[in-house]
């Protein structure tokens, strides 16, 4: 069955967000064939389109199941869409080699941007281990744009799949689910409370991010209240995120100002 090409933009981050991450921007390639593949997929900005760079088999494609996209040529460059927010991104990734062949002299490079022009290395998976599935997630620096890979081929191919950009990570300690985190008002002219109940906050404190990731505010929370106003009128229209931390767990809500 095909597996449906999802996008959750950051509009679409609402309500409480306790679980350990919250999706900004998700691609599985299914939809991605000799039909559909183009330089432009989805938004994914590829140097290699033709009708042979992608996996049709359940072994070279993500826990999703298939198409998964696959990296065959030298210099194979991959661009992601917007994921602006988000601060953390995963995916599946399997070296694919000739029958006895290795991919040891082979790379590939993980990179970050904030304006589309400049590009950071996060990571060089070298050698590429042929025949394991692997899943990777990697922090991004807070203003991250749009991420890119390259792969410096010696031989083999690169089988690529189940792409995610998060708020969030995988292995996050979320709330007690019987832990209510509210914002409001929300939309706020400026003056919000941030409450939570059923919850003891233990070495807790507030952080808001705007919609770059940048920390643009941090409060240390003390005693026993479990309302706390937050005053954002100094700070631009925009969409900013409220992360409540504490030894309990952590949990972020998206909040609208608008004066």
């Amino acid at each position: 069955m095909k597996k449906i090409f999802t996008i959750v933009t950051l509009f679409c981050i609402i309500g409480i967000t306790s679980k350990a991450q919250t999706n900004v921007l998700c691609e599985n390639f299914t939809g991605f064939d000799s039909t559909t593949s183009s330089s432009n997929y989805n938004g994914f900005l590829l140097n290699d389109s033709s009708n042979f760079n992608y996996y049709t088999s359940v072994a070279s494609s993500g826990p999703s199941g298939p198409n998964s996209y696959k990296f065959r040529i030298d210099s194979s460059t991959m661009i992601s869409p917007d994921i602006s927010g988000a601060d953390h991104i995963n995916f599946w990734m399997k070296g694919n080699a000739s029958s006895g062949g290795t991919m040891a002299n082979g790379a590939f490079y993980i990179y970050e941007t904030g304006d589309g022009i400049n590009y950071t290395l996060i990571d060089m998976i070298s050698p590429i281990t042929a025949f394991v599935a692997q899943t990777k997630q990697y922090a991004l620096s807070p203003g991250t744009t749009n991420v890119k890979f390259f792969y410096d081929k010696d031989s083999g191919n690169v089988a690529f799949d189940d792409f995610c950009a998060t708020i969030g990570a995988v292995g996050i300690k979320e709330f007690p689910q019987n832990a209510v985190l509210s914002v409001y008002p929300n939309p706020t002219r400026g003056l919000t409370t941030i409450d939570l109940k059923n919850l003891r906050l233990i070495n807790a404190s507030i952080s808001i991010s705007n919609l770059l990731g940048k920390e643009i505010k941090n409060v240390a929370l003390k005693g026993s209240e479990t309302a706390f106003p937050i005053d954002l009128s100094e700070f631009q229209d925009g969409i900013y995120f409220i992360k409540v931390k504490s030894d309990a767990g952590e949990s972020t809500k998206r909040i609208i100002l608008k004066k």
